[in-house]
């Protein structure tokens, strides 16, 4: 008896749900070595998601990686959208399967035991209660190891997937003690090099606009290190002028207005929310940017390339981060209890697009 089959699921639920016809679900089922390495793993993790127990012979040697992210609050743009995006093809490219699950954290205890199940049951079910159709499951293939983008709740989770044993890396912008293996967006070095491109611009009136986080303190006090060393200042609050906000583009106005009334020539912002917003308080002032403006984002930012104008950032080599990711995870996977801790920081580049300029009078 098939897969399918065992578990009263049609060959179209399957097909729907993993992107590729009957006739491909079909074969996956039958002789998986007839399937492409993506199309096998896209089916597999359809199975997982609609509570099919896969056959130990065919699953074994597919592991089942959750994908982890924080759920990104109403008005906010996830930073993490294109790593994850990458993350996933990259998964189905190798055969591997992948279960996405978003991070709150009202549904940390709920999320644990859907992945892991009940405490001291380590060979509880896969995380289908935490994919998109919010089912429940009894049996089915296990979560091997996790990747956990960002903090907050995601962060949370890792800790204690981490502690019920799991196999995890985090990727994340923020130095922790937590001893979990992890690498390193280092924003810090990336407001440096932001700094530098503005100051050899012409511009010495420089604000921050940061989220009020855990990556705060770090990120300002780079950011007025880096002012005091460029510019050859004690890069005190009147010098340096930084804002820190609340999530949502509409913070990152307040931000932006505030950082206008003081002078500022140019802006670093240091989420995709804040860029949004201070684009839209320059709208507001009636300032052009980046010729009344100008405007630097740190980390990734969704179509950068094609808003108006053009968003310089500083930004990491996404494919290479997830690369580095997937392959210390399998590590750990291959090796429990053996593999070496994980720690390193990536420094991100500087792409010059049209939203930094050297300033103008206004």
């Amino acid at each position: 008896m098939s897969a399918g089959q065992s578990r009263q699921v049609r060959l179209a639920d399957i097909a729907d749900l993993a992107g590729v016809s009957k006739a491909t679900v079909s074969r996956a089922l039958r002789d998986p070595q007839a399937v492409s390495g993506p199309s096998l793993a896209a089916v597999r993790q359809a199975l997982a998601v609609l509570g099919v127990e896969v056959p130990a012979a065919e699953s074994a040697a597919v592991p089942l990686i959750a994908l982890v992210r924080p759920a990104a609050p109403v008005g906010n743009v996830d930073p993490y959208t294109h790593l994850f995006e990458i993350l996933t093809n990259r998964m189905f490219a190798q055969g591997i399967a992948v279960v996405h699950v978003e991070a709150e954290a009202d549904r940390l205890d709920q999320l644990t035991e859907s992945l892991l199940g009940p405490p001291g049951d380590d060979a509880g079910p896969a995380a289908a209660g935490a994919s998109a159709l919010g089912s429940t499951r009894t049996a089915g293939p296990q979560i091997a190891g996790a990747i956990v983008l960002g903090g907050g709740a995601a962060g949370a989770l890792a800790a204690r997937l981490s502690g019920r044993g799991l196999p995890l890396i985090r990727v994340s912008n923020a130095r922790h003690g937590d001893g979990l293996s992890r690498i390193i967006l280092d924003a810090t070095d990336g407001i440096a090099t932001a700094v530098q491109h503005l100051v050899h611009l012409g511009h010495r009136r420089i604000g921050l606009a940061v989220l009020r986080d855990t990556a705060a303190a770090a990120r300002i006090a780079g950011f007025r290190k880096s002012m005091a060393a460029v510019l050859h200042i004690p890069a005190t609050r009147d010098q340096a002028p930084v804002v820190e906000a609340a999530g949502g583009p509409m913070a990152g106005v307040a931000a932006a207005e505030e950082l206008l009334d003081i002078g500022c020539t140019a802006v670093i912002a240091c989420a995709p929310s804040l860029s949004f917003g201070i684009l839209e308080a320059a709208a507001r002032a009636r300032l052009d940017v980046p010729r009344d403006l100008s405007l630097l984002t740190v980390g990734d930012m969704p179509d950068a390339d094609v808003i108006a104008p053009p968003l310089s950032q500083v930004s990491y080599d996404w494919e290479t981060v997830a690369a580095s990711a997937l392959d210390e995870v399998l590590a750990m996977i291959a090796n429990p209890g053996n593999a070496a801790r994980v720690d390193y920081s990536v420094t991100p580049d500087l792409v010059l697009r049209a939203s930094a300029v050297p300033p103008q009078r206004r």
